[in-house]
């Protein structure tokens, strides 16, 4: 006889399940197990989302490395009594190895849980077979941040061009999408972006924009453009704008693919004061597939570069709208965007003699 085949123990409810039913009350505990940085964001606004309501978390909210986390710092903080906030919630990020280690602390702690804080460890694999899965499982929640049906992405693309964008996306569409950037959330959802600026006044993204931004890489200029930008190579990135050119976009397309990718830099910087990096990208909504050129770019990138890139796409779209020289303003944004310093000694100038 063959040995009856062992269940595997179910790992949790799938994140859209938790969109659409989020519990009535807040838990001690929340696990969001998978790798995917947007499903993972996505994650983390519908657990602040359970504990705090509408309400603002305040001083109530603290984020944390799992790799650096301190396991007395953590249960300090959610069994001391929120100020100024209504609840406590700590994130712990990349806590896979937080939670190796602070496993048994963690299954006392929550034989008695702090009745005002929750916990939300994000890991790339959960067990729920172990006791501290077996109490996640009693008292809290855990979900899956992962693509478990893949199929499915096309139909949920369409779903978001319309909700984000107003914008019907053909489900032959959004097959062409996943099929160039695969399953990769971010990368898709910032490609919708792309496309949405892309297409302009237009109501619908069909596959020859697809073809024409995605396919022909049009997409991966823009990053290679970030590139040139950061490492202040102005040859290389008038070479690339006359790439644009030559296939037939418009100065505001170009302006607005340039300001999701230099908007994602923003974010990430800003996230990274009080982060990782990695988690900073995540949370900026950065594509796996861009962290090393992202990380790259911060380090080229001075906070004071980047407020002068954001000032020259502002100006540079003004320009392109108001006036019948499209190329002169591009022409101008890049030399501005390659040397920020040169730009702003000329209008510090220019406001002197005014």
């Amino acid at each position: 006889m063959f040995a009856r085949k062992a269940k595997t123990a179910p790992v949790g409810m799938r994140l859209s399940e938790f969109l659409k039913a989020p519990p009535a009350q807040p838990k001690p505990i929340y696990v969001l197990a998978g790798s995917d940085p947007y499903l993972l964001h996505e994650g983390r606004r519908a657990v602040r989302a359970s504990v705090f309501g509408d309400t603002d978390p305040g001083a109530g909210l603290e984020e944390l490395d799992g790799p650096e986390a301190d396991l007395a710092r953590v249960l300090d903080t959610l069994r001391t009594p929120p100020l100024l906030a209504p609840r406590r919630l700590v994130f712990v990020r990349d806590a896979d190895v937080f939670v190796q280690r602070a496993r048994e602390a963690l299954e006392k702690y929550l034989d008695a849980p702090a009745p005002d804080a929750a916990l939300c460890l994000e890991v790339a694999k959960w067990n729920p077979g172990t006791d501290l899965g077996k109490r996640v499982a009693r008292l809290g929640l855990c979900v899956q941040c992962e693509t478990t049906q893949p199929h499915r992405i096309p139909a949920w693309l369409t779903q978001q061009a319309r909700k984000r964008h107003g914008k019907e996306l053909p489900f032959a569409a959004a097959q062409m999408l996943v099929e160039h950037l695969g399953p990769d959330m971010g990368a898709l959802v910032s490609a919708l972006e792309m496309l949405d600026l892309y297409t302009g006044q237009a109501r619908a993204i069909d596959t020859s924009d697809i073809d024409a931004l995605i396919a022909r890489g049009h997409h991966e200029r823009v990053w290679a453009m970030a590139d040139a930008v950061a490492e202040r190579r102005l040859a290389r990135a008038l070479e690339l704008l006359d790439a644009f050119w030559a296939e037939g976009m418009a100065a505001p397309q170009i302006v607005g693919l340039l300001r999701v990718q230099l908007r994602q830099l923003v974010r990430a910087s800003a996230f990274g004061r009080r982060m990782g990096l990695d988690a900073a990208m995540a949370k900026a909504g950065v594509p796996r597939g861009a962290f090393a050129r992202v990380r790259r770019a911060l380090e080229a990138f001075s906070a004071d570069h980047l407020a002068a890139a954001y000032q020259a796409l502002v100006d540079a779209d003004l320009a392109a709208k108001t006036s019948a020289h499209e190329r002169l303003a591009m022409e101008t944004l890049v030399h501005r965007l390659c040397n920020p310093e040169a730009a702003r000694l000329a209008a510090d100038m220019g406001d002197a003699l005014e």
